[in-house]
């Protein structure tokens, strides 16, 4: 696992940490860009780089957001689980330690793989990519769904209440007090429909890419959820960069198509009407809480754009689309 911003390394890192990994000491060390959930390092020893992360207990936004670091054993746990569905998509892992709360990964070289957010916001959208994300994400689905996952990961829903339901969509109830009862259903239905093994941040960073392989990291927030989540989660991020690169518009919204729709027909055929609209409902509530939540895309700094995506939002909520068909010709 590695992003692409480094910084000067810290002297107490070893007193902090770890000073050996697997009997050979640390030679160098330098941070990682990690996001605003988790310290990340580079690690070098003699033989071998490491990627090394460490959960945060107070996440890095401006409003006050905190939450249990023992949540890490849930992303390794949700790593080796995934690494038997698609293996060749996992980073290697190579230590856990509850003690330290600490994960120790393969480390990716940043000079090869690249975020597909970086990618997208470099306006490189390649429409395979996104049919390959969403059958990856359908078979981990397909394959996560029993009653040992389900006892394994539902410990982790408290992380996920946290980090998602309340920082995201009850924050936006609490900027828009009109929508709670929205948000309560949205909530209600998400326990209800609690089916299988949901990443929780299944994000274009949390993609890294070299030629045709991407490798899905970051899984902080996994638990025994809505599927739905995962997949609004991430076309979400789709459709605010289609209003945040208006030339661009076109290939994104062609990207959304092919996402949502590669998974629709994977379900069963009498499960796709209840999936989309549950899906229908998320959506803008989700759109909001990247601008008005506690986690605020971080790139989409103008007022205008923001006043574009709350009005693509409210436009959906006042005339809520009635098909996947008729979602696309209201976001065109």
């Amino acid at each position: 696992m590695g992003n692409n911003k480094t910084t000067k390394s810290n002297n107490k890192f070893e007193k902090i940490w770890i000073n050996k990994i697997n009997n050979e000491s640390i030679i160098n060390f330098s941070m990682l860009d990690g996001g605003v959930s988790s310290e990340v390092y580079k690690v070098t020893t003699k033989s071998k780089i490491y990627c090394i992360k460490r959960s945060l207990s107070k996440l890095l936004v401006k409003k006050d957001w905190y939450a249990d670091t023992k949540r890490l054993k849930y992303e390794y746990l949700w790593l080796k689980h995934c690494s038997k569905i698609i293996p060749n998509n996992i980073p290697k892992i190579y230590k856990f330690s509850s003690k330290l709360d600490i994960l120790i990964l393969e480390f990716l070289d940043e000079k090869k793989y690249e975020t597909l957010k970086s990618k997208l916001l470099n306006k490189n959208i390649d429409k395979k990519i996104f049919v390959k994300i969403s059958k990856d994400l359908f078979k981990i689905h397909k394959n996560s769904s029993n009653d040992i996952i389900k006892k394994m990961f539902t410990k982790n829903s408290k992380n996920f209440y946290d980090l998602r339901l309340d920082a995201y969509f009850n924050e936006v109830g609490r900027v828009y007090p009109f929508l709670n009862n929205k948000i309560k259903k949205i909530i209600k239905d998400y326990k209800k429909n609690s089916s299988t093994l949901v990443h929780g941040d299944f994000s274009p960073k949390n993609m890294l890419i070299y030629k045709k392989n991407i490798k899905y990291i970051d899984a902080e927030t996994c638990n025994f959820g809505d599927p739905v989540f995962d997949v609004v989660f991430f076309s979400n991020h789709l459709l605010i960069k289609s209003i945040h690169i208006p030339n661009k518009k076109k290939q994104f919204i062609e990207a959304y198509k092919i996402f949502f729709q590669t998974y629709i027909k994977s379900i069963k055929l009498y499960h796709r009407e209840n999936f989309m609209n549950r899906s229908i409902e998320m959506i803008p509530i989700m759109l909001l809480a990247r601008i008005d939540g506690k986690s605020p895309v971080e790139y989409i700094t103008k007022k205008n754009i923001k006043n574009k995506i709350r009005s693509l939002s409210f436009k959906l909520l006042s005339n809520p689309p009635t098909s996947l068909k008729n979602l696309l010709k209201k976001i065109i």
